[in-house]
């Protein structure tokens, strides 16, 4: 059978009886793909029978050019294997595979087996799959029977029946049992488009694939929710604009805003490093980037562009129209790997909108790049800002004040001084993420921070081998800051007794210690350092936000839509009403308040609630459009 398999690539045509023109184009294949324990089978009996029968003398009698090197097959992409939470190979016999019905469906049906050894309220499994399930605390399983239904929570237990689960006797009895038991899970079934996508992204396809439900729903939460989360707010904010596709955007994209310009950018370079990847059948890089772009999409870009979608004029415009053709580049780029969802998304957002628009995503051109709307230096200083972000809200944390508590400014010395024009232009967007009211720059970060050095252990050790210790102490013995200015300026050169050592920044392991009321952390590229001083002015500011999260929890509790306008009572200690009647503007701006009263306590619709254990009134009143 294997010496057969080995003849496919002529025999499927033939070929030499007949199909000879068919064999000719086809040959050698541009790529196959089985799992590994094929490399002794069918990869090697494809390489072996090509070449014992497809010679010059053989490829001259039958007319035809020699194939060359590398054949029968171009590239070949070997498969590792699924396997269970404990890495053995998922089995049917043994019952330990990911249930596809429960991962497609939301359900399955299972026999059940009695075992008084469960309690009441219990549903047995096999360990293997309780483990591949993953549920968190209070997700219990639904068993549907004949005569109601009843919420199980799920443990492993000794079972060793095929496709079959443990409940207690006067459960069984309970729920009503008539054949297999159906089971329901507490969530929405992840879907066939979650269970490809943990095949693409989760490893390498040569490596093996630990599949379980609870993997699935990782991978689903990361990517799929995460653009659906994108794509949702879209809609809540394009409906309320009454976005219109058709009618074209305003301004071109150099003339929006940094923020639309970078993420335009950011999706060129993934819809080019997309294709060159897929060309080359990496398909697990492709899957990689694409993961990590709507990291960003969501996290960075709509997060910093909330306020702009609220707002009105060419600025909401621009933001809109950015995020259309984001998503709608998109739906085309992730259409080969998760074609349902890619689906869905096109069809809102072209096919039942845009007149003589493809109908299906599936009937598009893949997306062809357009390289006018890459700007390096300005995703180059939009990559610092988000590692300067990254650092400050670090440092803030170490504060320890909420973050809708403004500070005075942060402080930020730049390893690469020539970076401060690009990230100053950015500037407002740290102002924002990190809650503070103004950004400095500083030469000096000795005047924030101190820095302690050791050698990295793991990165040396090999290279120096005994000279390690000695390599160590004379780092130690080193000031911090000498050694992270040599490094960070083209090495740090070490004297050993073999020679001279040239260490960089994996080489080194920088540490940093905040001085006085600065709290810091610190990378290569840069130290971002936040003063822990808060000033009663900061806290009247930081009151009255607080005041803002109240009031937006009540328009919640109450159900508003985010168009309609309230008319806002507050009351209650001096302290919080004083705050939020200084920052009235921003006050009402937040929360969509057209009228302001101050109240005291007592009056019918009020709402108490603390603020730092101070007291604050509020009444809501949803006011008529």
């Amino acid at each position: 059978c294997w010496f057969d398999s080995g003849c496919m690539p002529f025999a499927q045509w033939g070929f030499p009886h007949k199909g000879a023109e068919e064999f000719k184009r086809n040959f050698p294949a541009d790529f196959i793909s089985e799992a590994v324990d094929q490399t002794r089978g069918w990869f090697y009996s494809l390489l072996m029978i090509s070449t014992l029968l497809f010679d010059d003398d053989t490829c001259e009698k039958f007319n035809m050019a020699s194939p060359g090197m590398p054949r029968p097959y171009k590239q070949c992409i070997v498969l590792g294997h699924v396997c269970d939470m404990d890495g053995k190979k998922e089995s049917k016999s043994k019952g330990n595979y990911t249930p596809p019905d429960l991962v497609i469906k939301g359900k399955m049906y299972q026999s059940v087996v009695p075992d008084s050894s469960l309690k009441t309220g219990q549903l047995g499994v096999k360990r293997e799959l309780f483990r591949g399930l993953g549920f968190t605390k209070g997700e219990k399983l639904t068993a549907k029977g004949t005569t109601s239904e009843l919420a199980l929570e799920v443990v492993s237990a000794k079972v060793l029946g095929k496709d079959s689960v443990h409940m207690h006797p006067d459960d069984i009895s309970a729920v009503g049992v008539d054949g297999k038991l159906e089971l329901v899970a507490p969530f929405q079934a992840p879907g066939a488009d979650a269970f490809r996508w943990l095949f693409y992204a989760s490893n390498p396809p040569w490596s093996n694939t630990r599949l379980s439900l609870r993997a699935i729903r990782e991978g689903q939460r990361e990517f799929l929710m995460r653009l659906g989360n994108v794509h949702s707010f879209f809609s809540i904010y394009a409906n309320i604009a009454e976005f219109d596709p058709a009618s074209g955007p305003i301004n071109a994209p150099k003339a929006r805003h940094s923020l639309d310009r970078w993420i335009l950018h950011e999706f060129t370079a993934l819809n080019e490093r997309v294709v060159e990847r897929m060309d080359g059948l990496h398909l697990y890089e492709a899957a990689r980037d694409i993961q990590q772009f709507v990291e960003g999409l969501s996290n960075w870009y709509v997060r910093r562009s909330r306020r702009r979608f609220w707002g009105e004029g060419d600025d909401a415009n621009d933001a809109l129209w950015t995020l259309y053709e984001v998503l709608v580049g998109v739906s085309k780029i992730i259409a080969p790997f998760v074609p349902f969802t890619a689906e869905a998304m096109y069809r809102s957002l072209v096919g039942a909108v845009v007149e003589g628009s493809p109908v299906s995503v599936h009937h598009c051109s893949y997306p062809i790049a357009d390289e006018s709307l890459l700007d390096h230096e300005l995703a180059r200083g939009m990559a610092i800002t988000r590692e300067l972000s990254s650092l400050g809200l670090a440092a803030r944390s170490k504060v320890g004040v909420r973050v809708r508590q403004p500070l005075e400014a942060v402080e930020i010395v730049l390893a690469d001084a020539s970076l401060r024009e690009v990230v100053g232009d950015l500037s407002e967007l740290l102002v924002e993420e990190l809650n503070v009211r103004e950004v400095r720059f500083s030469e000096n970060a000795e005047d924030f921070v101190e820095f302690t050095v050791k050698a990295n252990f793991k990165t040396l050790g090999k290279r120096l081998g005994k000279e390690m210790k000695l390599c160590a102490g004379k780092i130690r013995e080193m000031a911090g800051t000498d050694v992270r200015r040599a490094v960070l300026s083209g090495g740090l050169t070490i004297a050993l007794p073999s020679g001279d050592v040239l260490l960089d920044e994996n080489d080194i392991i920088l540490e940093v210690q905040p001085k006085g009321d600065f709290q810091a952390a610190g990378s290569a590229d840069a130290v971002v350092a936040l003063s822990t001083d808060i000033s009663d002015d900061l806290k009247e500011e930081g009151l009255s936000r607080e005041v803002v999260n109240r009031i937006q929890g009540i328009r919640k509790e109450m159900s508003l839509a985010y168009t309609d306008r309230i008319s806002l009572s507050i009351g209650g200690d001096s302290q919080v009403v004083r705050a939020a009647t200084r920052f009235k503007e921003h006050v009402c701006k937040e929360t969509l308040a057209v009228d302001w009263n101050v109240i005291e306590g007592g009056a019918a619709g009020v709402v108490e609630l603390k603020v730092d254990d101070l007291s604050l009134l509020l009444k809501v009143v949803r006011v008529e459009a």
